[in-house]
């Protein structure tokens, strides 16, 4: 995720953007507790990975893999 937070990276969409940043932010600095963290992150699983735009590169597909990772588990009951 780090690539992709530090600064907008070109390739990547806004949305997709501020939802990681929204995650980095909460979990490095705790921001209002864990359910800034569990908020961020579900906001981040409702995002289609298919559908983003990220960058055709190593990095970009890495993110991918993990966005649909993180997609399926929260779609677990």
């Amino acid at each position: 995720m780090a690539p992709f937070v530090v600064r907008s990276a070109p390739g990547i969409s806004p949305s997709l953007y501020k939802a990681l940043y929204r995650v980095h932010t909460a979990d490095r600095h705790g921001l209002n507790g864990p359910h800034a963290q569990q908020h961020a992150l579900a906001r981040l699983a409702a995002m289609d990975p298919s559908r983003v735009r990220l960058p055709d590169t190593d990095d970009g597909r890495r993110l991918r893999t993990a966005l649909q990772a993180n997609r399926n588990h929260h779609a677990k009951p």
